[in-house]
């Protein structure tokens, strides 16, 4: 077992035991713009889009502005479609580039009933891969699909946000909807190297082969999100 191995168990261990001991209290659902950053802005120039959840577990249900919980995030940050040669024929090969994040999460906020603005710590890793398919232009039907290269980066940093209350819960109604915040936050997240593709990364051969050209730096992004936050007072786990 390598060294990212071991740290990747001993992450998810703390994750199940610091489930039994804290109580659920905010869970969200966030879209991401992610602009890449210094080294990784060199090879990657465009921006990347996707979508976020997370889930913060409070000290002595809520009453404290302290928490943590853990925060998982995909985005895809470009592709292409290249027609390639193959056996006699040209197929249509199409490229997503996409990273999946997950960080621990460590929460300083406020308890106010309207309007909380909060501070975050994160510290996690990056997982960078690019997928391919190859479809039959004629019938658009799909021949294939694999993965062309993935790697690995660990991820830290820090953000922060603000949330609007948009809808009270009656606590008097068991049917009543949840308390729900609108959810503003602004990320930058240092990553370790990686290696990964970009566009024209991938060069299809005449012989019905392709070629990579993966670049490899920094994983630096700063993220804007906005989304909604739903708080619940009563669930234990």
């Amino acid at each position: 077992m390598n060294m990212k191995t071991t740290w990747l168990v001993a992450l998810i261990f703390i994750l199940l035991f610091a489930q039994k001991t804290f109580s659920a209290q905010n869970f969200g659902l966030n879209l991401i713009l992610a602009v890449p950053q210094n080294e990784f802005s060199k090879n990657v120039r465009n921006s990347g889009i996707g979508l976020g959840g997370e889930g913060i577990y409070y000290f002595e249900n809520g009453n404290t502005p302290f928490g943590f919980g853990l925060d998982l995030g995909y985005i895809a940050y470009g592709g292409e479609n290249l027609d390639v040669p193959l056996s006699g024929v040209t197929v249509k090969l199409s490229r997503l580039n996409q990273l999946i994040n997950f960080h621990v999460l460590f929460q300083l906020t406020t308890n106010g009933e309207s309007i909380r603005p909060y501070f975050d710590l994160l510290f996690g890793g990056n997982f960078l891969f690019t997928q391919s398919t190859v479809t039959d232009e004629c019938e658009d039907r799909e021949i294939s699909s694999s993965t062309n290269i993935s790697d690995f980066a660990w991820s830290f940093g820090f953000g922060g946000g603000l949330m609007v209350k948009v809808y009270e819960h009656n606590p008097n109604d068991p049917s009543d909807l949840q308390t729900m915040f609108l959810d503003f936050k602004v990320r930058y997240l240092k990553g370790t190297e990686a290696e990964y593709l970009t566009k024209g990364s991938i060069i299809g051969n005449s012989e019905g082969t392709i070629t990579l050209f993966p670049s490899r730096s920094k994983t630096d992004l700063l993220q804007y999100q906005i989304g909604m936050s739903v708080k619940f007072d009563s669930i234990t786990i």
